[in-house]
């Protein structure tokens, strides 16, 4: 595995990565009845809630305390506190989720310290994380996020417990799967964050300033029991929410790998079967031998295929690993985060050897690596479509964000069933890209 670090020039050139206050916003909406609130400049709000509007297809309000030439020098207590005045009279959220800017911590205003000024006057709970954009990806504000809203919660040992799950940053149609695998073995676990509805919900009848659906805050506080058991899924991360609740309160913590492909999948079903006591059922078994069908069906098709993997921090080492999976071969894996101790834990040694890491990415970089690979597929977010169409590579969608197709919110990449959608995509992709050459095409393939 070799690991790329050079830029020539060194200078980032259209980052491979969100802003951090991004995905502090994503992690609020999956609370219910929480209004984000970043902490800065109008223009960060309004950028934010556009890229999530192009990817979800949602409504998405995202409240701002509008700095100003002013506010920037003489520090933005004042501008705050009209904020929280405007939302509650707007939007009467049961939380408010505040998201620092770089501006907002350039300047050094002290957040904590306003909250507890004034949080006896204000019903609904205030929550700070921060989020500079020059600390991190949208993935670090996601998690950073769910540990403030855990940390918030959970100031003393609770006499209740229960099961709690912390996804990685996923579509809506995933965190529903993985709430219907729970609902198989009898567990009705409390996810943290959970957008499936508030980010995906019905047409309204009437105007809904907040959409229903979300994790209610007061159930957060029930993590904070030697009898809770919180599964954290993902990269694993020193300031995770499940760290501190291990240290803090004694709580039970899993960590496991995002069930994306047969054998992460597998992990994450018999840690069900095994919390619950129950026997797998039989439909899930079922679902898992139609998925081993179908990766024999397809591997003439995927069988030494070069591949570029991008995306977040994240979702790029479960890709590599379900790439290898199915007998695609990965040549290059990129991210804005670092990504070679999580593979070096997933991917054996030997199937490695290949594989070209660029961390702290931007797409001018992959783009020159793939100059050099050439390889025959890409799988990643809808921001690499450029690359793609240059260098007629063919693109598989995954992750977030993805912008120029529709229906990105329910894309599926957990279970099996995630694992057999992602196989088709991939399998038709491939086909497609040689129907092209060929004028008459195939009747079979």
């Amino acid at each position: 595995m070799k690991l790329d670090t050079n830029k020539s020039p060194y200078a980032t050139v259209n980052p491979c990565r969100l802003c951090t206050p991004l995905g502090a916003s994503l992690a609020f909406r999956g609370m219910r009845n929480c209004m984000p609130l970043v902490h800065g400049s109008q223009g960060c709000a309004t950028y934010i809630r556009r890229f999530l509007i192009s990817h979800f297809r949602e409504p998405m309000d995202i409240a701002s305390s509008s700095f100003s030439e002013d506010t920037a020098i003489f520090g933005g207590e004042r501008n705050l506190l009209d904020a929280f005045e405007n939302i509650l009279r707007q939007y009467n959220p049961e939380v408010i989720g505040i998201a620092t800017s770089c501006l907002t911590e350039t300047i050094g205003d002290d957040v904590d310290k306003i909250i507890r000024t004034v949080q006896s006057k204000i019903p609904a709970k205030l929550v700070s994380v921060s989020t500079p954009s020059f600390k991190g990806s949208h993935c670090i504000g996601f998690h950073d996020t769910v540990t403030a809203l855990v940390k918030s919660a959970c100031n003393k040992v609770s006499s209740d417990h229960g099961v709690f799950i912390a996804p990685p940053v996923l579509s809506t149609a995933d965190i529903r799967y993985i709430k219907s695998l729970c609902k198989e073995f009898s567990i009705t676990p409390v996810l943290l964050p959970d957008y499936s509805e508030t980010l995906d919900g019905g047409v309204w009848d009437t105007y809904t300033p907040i959409p229903e659906g979300g994790t209610p805050f007061e159930s957060i506080s029930k993590a904070a029991s030697p009898e809770s058991l919180f599964i954290e899924l993902g990269s694993q991360r020193e300031n995770s929410a499940g760290n501190y609740l291990s240290t803090t309160f004694n709580t039970q913590s899993v960590h496991l790998d995002t069930p994306i492909g047969i054998e992460a999948t597998d992990r994450f079903i018999n840690a069900l079967s095994s919390l619950s006591s129950k026997e797998i059922p039989v439909e899930i078994q079922k679902a898992r031998l139609r998925c081993i069908d179908s990766y024999i069906d397809a591997h003439k098709y995927v069988s030494g295929v070069r591949t570029v993997v991008y995306g977040d921090e994240d979702m790029v080492p479960s890709l590599v690993a379900y790439c290898l999976e199915i007998g695609l071969e990965p040549v290059l894996c990129a991210s804005e985060g670092k990504l070679r101790s999580e593979l070096e834990r997933r991917v054996e040694p030997g199937k490695r050897d290949g594989l070209t890491v660029c961390e702290d990415a931007d797409f001018d970089t992959i783009e020159k690596s793939i100059v050099d690979l050439k390889p025959d597929l890409m799988i990643g977010t809808g921001k690499g479509n450029h690359i793609s169409i240059k260098h007629e590579i063919p693109l598989v969608r995954a992750g977030f964000p993805v912008h120029d197709r529709f229906g990105a919110n329910r894309l599926l990449h957990v279970g099996y069933d995630g694992a057999l959608a992602l196989l088709d995509t991939i399998v038709n992709t491939l086909l497609s890209g040689k129907q092209e050459n060929i004028p008459d095409g195939y009747s079979y393939l």
